[in-house]
């Protein structure tokens, strides 16, 4: 019973794991549907760039792209979990193997790789994956977010008719800026730009004169 009840546990904490994988997918969303609505230069579409972007010799397939072209959080979700390495424990027993001999069987389950999401979009988009990290913790119910990425994309490739308004209106004391600006103006280490990926975590920054 003991052993029944450990297990059920450990499925309900698999289900529980993949849930929380919805908000940084969601987010990503925002910003592949922001990045879509923009003119694309290659001949190539970009689900299939996305595909062939590799991140230390791997990459998510293009259907986690079109999934997230769709706004489909659980199809991105499933794809990237059939494609994942990653694997969440259920179970483990011994079992009498060939030879008499007791082997060890587990039983596991796969688990979205949110990381190699994050650095197959920031390789693909040129994005600081510090940046996109903010992105996903923040998600997309976050009034910031969509500023955040709107910047992102407005700066690079300028502003489009359906550009969503912002949110919070310009600090007439100060200077407000994105995070993407601050690295691209102060020319931050990857080091200076996680530390302030955890400033910007913990609160809204907004940098004065």
């Amino acid at each position: 019973m003991a052993k029944q009840h450990s297990r059920a546990d450990r499925v309900r904490e698999y289900a529980a794991t993949v849930e929380m994988a919805a908000v940084p997918v969601a987010a990503m969303s925002m910003l592949v549907r922001a990045r879509e609505a923009r003119d694309w230069p290659s001949a190539d579409p970009p689900e299939v760039v996305f595909a062939a972007t590799t991140v230390d010799e791997r990459a998510l397939p293009a259907s986690v792209w079109v999934a997230l072209r769709r706004d489909d959080v659980d199809g991105a979700i499933d794809a990237m979990t059939a494609a994942s390495q990653t694997t969440f424990l259920i179970d483990s027993r011994e079992e009498m193997g060939e030879g008499y001999r007791l082997q060890t069987v587990e039983e596991t389950r796969p688990l979205p790789e949110i990381e190699l999401l994050l650095a197959q979009l920031s390789a693909m988009l040129e994005i600081p994956v510090d940046v996109l990290g903010i992105l996903a913790e923040w998600g997309p119910d976050d009034p910031r977010t969509a500023n955040e990425i709107a910047d992102l994309f407005d700066r690079r490739l300028g502003r489009y008719e359906g550009s969503p308004p912002r949110h919070a209106a310009p600090n007439p004391d100060g200077l407000t800026m994105s995070v993407a600006d601050v690295v691209d103006v102060l020319r931050l280490s990857d080091e200076q730009t996680r530390a302030l990926a955890t400033l910007v975590r913990r609160v809204q920054v907004t940098l004065t004169a």
